[in-house]
């Protein structure tokens, strides 16, 4: 199922957010990848300021990440500045089933705002091979991987994948629209990869993922949503 074809089928356009920069719109689920509110801001508020910048404040040196949903390569971006800016080492390992096309992600406008060397690394990152670790620079290494959370076995140099990860970011596609992404299983596995005290943090605050959530032991924080979204949520993995 998740294979080229399929990629070659995703009917994709760019849409403007409040902010001025890009997302795209899935028609086959007629969903955008980020806020139509700003789809920079939006990053920046849940992912890196709620996660990694909340890491940074429990004297985190060193983070390794799982984003569920790398989509057009937003997070990932925003990651690398972060750990540049703040000399963290990130090990960053992305899952995306279906890839957006390079024709597509270079046409994105994110550097326009970022400045800097955003764009070499904004196109390195979308150019690197799949299924390879790549070491982006001091601070920085990638592995993007064709697949679902739900297919994802974890395997990366033969390493067990369970308690490894110190932040994970839950930023599929929403429970109306995906699913299956956000079913009882894939949170469990998410748990399980996550090592005490780290966390994961998604712009979803849905009711029934909350209550999912708490069920396996994730500890909830019902944040600020990335403005104007009342809420968000960051989920901390504490043992019993």
């Amino acid at each position: 199922m998740n294979n080229k074809k399929d990629v070659k089928k995703l009917e994709l356009s760019f849409v403007e957010s409040k902010d001025g920069s890009h997302t795209l719109l899935r028609h086959d689920i007629n969903e955008t990848y980020h806020s139509h509110n700003g789809a920079i801001q939006e990053s920046l508020w849940v992912f890196i300021d709620k996660g990694l910048n909340y890491l940074k404040e429990q004297n985190y040196t060193s983070i390794k990440i799982l984003e569920v949903g790398f989509g057009t390569g937003l997070n990932a971006v925003l990651a690398y500045q972060f750990a540049k800016k703040n000399e963290i080492k990130i090990e960053y390992i992305s899952l995306e089933p279906f890839p957006v096309p390079l024709e597509i992600t270079e046409k994105l406008n994110y550097t326009d705002f970022l400045g800097g060397e955003s764009e070499a690394i904004f196109n390195q990152l979308h150019q690197v091979s799949w299924e390879e670790k790549h070491q982006i620079s001091n601070y920085f290494s990638i592995k993007k991987v064709e697949s679902t959370l739900e297919d994802y076995k974890g395997s990366f140099e033969s390493q067990s994948k369970l308690n490894y990860f110190d932040c994970i970011f839950y930023d599929a596609f929403a429970p109306s629209k995906q699913a299956e992404v956000w079913q009882l299983s894939n949170l469990q596995k998410a748990f399980d990869f996550t090592k005490e005290n780290g966390v994961l943090v998604t712009y979803c605050a849905q009711g029934q993922f909350k209550r999912d959530l708490k069920a396996i032991g994730w500890k909830l924080e019902s944040l600020d949503g990335a403005p104007p979204k009342r809420e968000m949520i960051r989920a901390t993995k504490i043992s019993s």
